[in-house]
């Protein structure tokens, strides 16, 4: 459901709720869902686009052509206003421990979301079908099929559309133009495994410990500076876990994943760094990455195919 979903939405006359439902109902269709959403627009309307779950996808790393019924391309790069990450409410039937979905996110290596593309149509577009390509340096994990050269259909209407300014409620009376940029991930440092499918079944332990150094201006950075996000895979385990973070005072950041039922598996020991006020002024190390058993005890884990990437 959520490694490989294509489709295109419609989202007019500043109706952001149209938007939102189309999106939505993007969750219920089957687990590879090639064929665009069946849906259409006016030249110079905005659309949305569901485009899998690839890892780093951005509007820098990305183009895009539509091509219309007399098979006239067109490059629509300059007019995608925003990707970003669409996740499913935690309580929902998706972040069940049992069914496909587990099985998709293991392959996936990340947790339930699904990337959308917004973008305005060029004016002037031939009434009939057309499609839209996209071409990104972004990996695609697992079992998703890549979106490059992939045609996501989408049918002109007759008309003029009209740019979405997605205007929402600020206050009691009071409205604003969203921005759908403040959706988009900022500049990150990301952690994690690499095909994780090489250990299987997984071991599993009640923590894992990775020590890292975080390369900056600074002489040191402190906990103020510093954001950690743990990747969440419990859609995926039981192992309950829980993470903690902090500065040590040699200036390496730790960042624990701890379970109390020692159901931890290795791939739950991912997570993304973002920093407040600074940059990255280099890609971090990796220092170590311990494994602990019940009583504490450090076991042997797999380490070799940790790696971090700046996003």
């Amino acid at each position: 459901m959520w490694v490989n979903i294509f489709w295109t939405g419609i989202s007019v006359n500043n109706n952001q709720y149209l938007f939102i439902f189309i999106f939505l109902l993007s969750f219920l269709q089957g687990c590879t869902a090639l064929q665009s959403f069946p849906h259409a627009a006016r030249s110079g309307d905005t659309v949305a686009l569901a485009v899998g779950s690839p890892l780093g996808m951005s509007r820098e790393n990305t183009t895009a052509i539509i091509t219309d019924i007399d098979g006239v391309e067109s490059d629509i790069t300059s007019r995608i206003r925003s990707i970003f990450k669409l996740y499913a409410d935690p309580a929902s039937k998706v972040y069940e421990l049992s069914g496909n979905t587990s099985q998709l996110v293991y392959s996936a290596e990340h947790t339930p979301w699904i990337t959308i593309v917004v973008l305005d149509l060029p004016s002037g577009l031939p009434v009939g079908d057309a499609n839209i390509k996209f071409n990104t340096s972004a990996i695609y994990p697992g079992v998703g099929s890549h979106i490059n050269n992939r045609e996501l259909s989408i049918n002109i209407l007759p008309g003029d559309g009209v740019s979405n300014d997605f205007k929402y409620e600020f206050g009691i009376g009071a409205s604003l133009s969203g921005n759908l940029t403040v959706l988009e991930p900022k500049s990150r440092a990301v952690y994690r495994h690499l095909s994780p499918s090489t250990m299987c079944p997984c071991p599993e332990y009640a923590a894992i410990e990775v020590r890292t150094s975080i390369p900056t201006k600074r002489f040191s950075i402190s906990n103020g500076l510093i954001k950690v996000i743990p990747q969440d895979l419990t859609v995926f385990t039981g192992s309950g876990r829980y993470v903690t973070h902090g500065v040590t005072s040699s200036g390496e950041l730790l960042v624990t994943f701890i379970s109390p039922d020692e159901a931890l598996q290795y791939i739950e020991a991912q997570f993304s760094v973002i920093l407040f006020g600074l940059k990255f002024e280099g890609t971090p190390t990796i220092n170590s990455i311990k494994y602990f058993d019940y009583d504490g005890n450090e076991v042997a884990g797999p380490a070799s195919d940790y790696t971090v990437t700046l996003n």
